[in-house]
């Protein structure tokens, strides 16, 4: 009794006209298979704040959401009782184009925020997955996604300047600035980056923008070897070019890749898709110099662009392109540029005696390496064990940001957090010391 009073009193704060109870619309907003006792979408951060209160003083749990694009990122919940999302934040406060900073609600989608900008010539350089399945502001910086460019900008930890969160007790903290330059000292809206909804719920954000590039163009090249892709990998990061993304496929993403953006290679071996983005004589000038690299690996290549080119960013970003698969893993790794190749060659020879298809992607400028996998139950678990083990070999964690329920309520998805976790622990219990945000998710 006590329990459904609370949640009519969270209930009472956003009104029925912005809240879900009934058990046939809450079931399609699961998470790992729990449904949620009410499913909430507030106007407003007061009413966030409302609802944080009353949370927090009768221990109720919340996941915080944009869109829901990235419910499959964490461990199994222990409970599920209110699921709250961002989306009716969804306006863009300020746009001080002159200075290059905007300033928005974080239930806007990327793809909003992205037209409103546009109309100055400026935009949010980050380009990472579910960007046209809705992807919020909020659930970007709470996932630290980026995409490709980052090869160029950096993540969102470089372009966040300023925050405003609603943390577990319902306090509101805004911390940064509106302007670029800032002061010294702790820079806390970056402790929100990647915290994935555990430390606060992220309302407002000041950002970085670019001018939007006078000319982009693309070279899909495929090499006949690893070996031969992974040197021109090493003299294209040495040489003067300033790319602005270069990703390394594999043999099974690249013929996908290319298959869906209707482009022909010859070699269907591993590829590099690299991305030139700049003034008209700058692109036709770095291009010539891409062409000149590759070339010295024997390799042949499609130059892209136009719709052609989005369409081939949008496919290399959005693989697996469904992420709600029984039959499907997605991993994520970060280890060192030189053990990227290591990496791939390691993959291949588990697939074959696995039975298992593998696609891999790498953002070949940092060691961001990114696998789907694809096959029985049985063998993707086997397949995940075994990659673990080899992750832990380089000194590295291997991370599930998707996985069937099955298979995830056997392992932790992070893996080894190493002697970090001690101190994230310590910040988790300062900012939500009862721990109601996203509860056992990340920590």
């Amino acid at each position: 009794m006590a329990e459904s009073k609370t949640i009519k009193e969270i209930l009472s704060i956003t009104g029925k006209s912005n809240s879900l109870v009934d058990r046939s619309e809450l079931e399609s907003y699961s998470v790992d298979g729990l449904v949620p006792k009410a499913v909430l979408f507030p106007e407003t951060e007061r009413q966030i704040s409302e609802i944080m209160k009353v949370a927090s003083r009768e221990s109720v749990s919340v996941i915080p959401m944009g869109s829901g694009t990235k419910r499959s990122l964490g461990n199994i919940p222990p409970q599920l009782d209110v699921l709250l999302s961002t989306q009716k934040l969804n306006r863009v406060l300020e746009h001080e184009a002159r200075d290059l900073v905007a300033t928005a609600e974080c239930g806007i989608t990327l793809e909003s925020l992205q037209r409103a900008l546009k109309s100055n010539g400026q935009y949010l350089p980050v380009n990472p997955m579910h960007t046209a399945r809705g992807a919020t502001l909020g659930g970007i910086i709470a996932s630290n996604a980026s995409g490709p460019l980052r090869l160029r900008y950096g993540t969102l930890r470089e372009l966040l300047i300023g925050i405003r969160v609603v943390r577990a007790d319902g306090t509101v903290f805004k911390g940064g600035s509106k302007v670029v330059k800032n002061v010294a000292g702790y820079d806390l809206p970056k402790l929100y980056v990647g915290s994935l909804g555990t430390l606060g719920i992220i309302t407002e954000a000041t950002l970085r923008l670019y001018s939007i590039p006078e000319r982009s163009e693309s070279y899909l090249v495929s090499f006949t070897t690893l070996e031969k892709c992974s040197e021109t990998v090493m003299e294209l990061l040495k040489s003067d070019l300033v790319m602005n993304s270069l990703e390394l496929l594999n043999p099974a993403l690249a013929r996908e890749v290319a298959e869906r953006t209707g482009i022909e290679l010859k070699r269907r071996k591993y590829a590099l898709a690299i991305r030139v983005m700049n003034v008209d004589k700058a692109v036709s000038e770095q291009m010539s110099l891409v062409k000149k690299v590759c070339n010295k690996g024997r390799a042949q290549g499609v130059t892209v662009n136009g719709a052609q080119e989005e369409k081939l960013w949008e496919e290399i970003v959005n693989y697996p392109w469904n992420t709600a698969q029984e039959n499907m893993v997605k991993l994520k790794a970060g280890v060192l540029i030189t053990d990227v190749p290591r990496v791939f060659s390691e993959l291949e020879e588990h697939a074959i005696h696995k039975d298992v298809t593998v696609y891999a992607s790498s953002k070949a400028g940092n060691g961001i390496v990114d696998i789907t996998l694809k096959g029985e139950s049985s063998s993707l678990s086997s397949l995940v064990k075994s990659l673990r083990q080899y992750a832990g070999s380089l000194g590295v964690s291997l991370v599930i940001e998707a996985a069937p329920p099955g298979l995830k309520s056997g392992v932790d998805v992070w893996g080894d957090m190493g002697s970090g976790l001690a101190l994230m622990k310590r910040i988790k219990s300062n900012f939500d010391p009862a721990g109601i945000l996203n509860p056992g998710r990340y920590i």
